[in-house]
């Protein structure tokens, strides 16, 4: 029999991207290079130096980081994927650390600038690096308790929890790690996650940005407009409202769902919002320095905290 069989008219269920978006990576490249450009900013083009210098680098440092690593993960297996495992580990611990850092870093800015009187401001300060220290020292217990304990079975959902185990298990630098399904199905990206989920790596960037939009609030009523300092925590505030990532559901569970999304819709519902989400903290970090250096250039401006 040579007839032809009867086409198939039923659509089917996407497979995913099969390659990285190269629009995309561009992006993360801008993102990572618009974070370096605006370090080199920060230390050419203002008078800031020692804490009120280090405070805000470090969470620019991070931040580049974070992008560049979503950049390389569109080159996928080209690249070592061992590299990639642990530049997947460090993306997520050095932004769990340096984020908390922004929180004095406004302290110590609102203080200088008159936002803060000399005495709240200097209580704020100090509480607030009290705050980020003890964060990155219990981020850095979790690690320390891995490399002395390893991962304990409880972990691993082969026995009943013990006392300490809550440390040790919740290490990023040790741990299983693998590639997220959804980013490899959706997006065709190489990224690599907690096979478990790790508990309380953002709350550093949950305080960063109710500070940054408390005293973004207070240094708007005392400076002239625009309010920078408020506005990039709002822009960052809806950035990562939007840029929260859909939920996934393997190929065979999304059914008429994903018949819905083409190739290319499939791949930007996940790469959009986490891109926007990205741009948003760009966008605060660029209004953090233009902050300091209207505050820098104001006769009220204070040489200490």
């Amino acid at each position: 029999n040579d007839e032809e069989p009867p086409p198939d008219d039923t659509k089917k269920v996407l497979s995913g991207a099969a390659q990285a978006s190269n629009v995309a990576t561009l992006g993360y490249v801008c993102i990572a290079a618009g974070h370096v450009w605006l370090l080199k900013v920060h230390a050419e083009a203002t008078a800031a130096d020692g804490q009120l210098f280090t405070t805000l680098a470090v969470v620019e440092v991070a931040l580049a980081f974070e992008a560049a690593v979503f950049a390389l993960g569109g080159l996928g297996r080209p690249l070592n994927l061992a590299v990639l495992t642990f530049a997947g580990r460090l993306r997520l611990l050095s932004a769990a650390v340096a984020w908390p850092w922004l929180v004095p870093w406004g302290a110590e800015l609102s203080c200088r600038c008159g936002a803060l009187s000399p005495s709240i401001g200097a209580g704020v300060l100090r509480h607030s690096i009290g705050g980020a220290v003890l964060i990155g020292a219990f981020y850095a217990l979790r690690e320390v308790s891995f490399m002395v304990r390893g991962e304990p079975t409880s972990a691993l959902g082969t026995s009943e929890s013990q006392i300490g185990d809550c440390l040790p298990s919740q290490a990023v630098l040790g741990g299983q790690f693998r590639l997220d399904k959804a980013d490899l199905e959706e997006t065709g990206r190489v990224v690599f996650v907690p096979a478990r989920p790790r508990q309380g790596l953002y709350v550093g960037a949950g305080l960063a940005m109710l500070a940054g939009l408390t005293l973004g609030a207070a240094m708007a009523l005392v400076n002239s407009f625009p309010p920078w300092l408020l506005l990039g925590a709002l822009g960052a505030l809806l950035g990562r409202w939007y840029g929260q990532l859909p939920k996934f559901t393997g190929r065979g569970e999304e059914g008429a769902a994903a018949m819905a999304y083409t190739d290319s819709a499939l791949m930007w519902r996940r790469e959009g919002p986490r891109l926007i989400c990205r741009f948003g903290e760009l966008f605060w970090i660029f209004c953090c320095i233009e902050e300091l250096r209207r505050c820098e250039a104001m006769p009220s401006w204070r040489s200490v905290c």
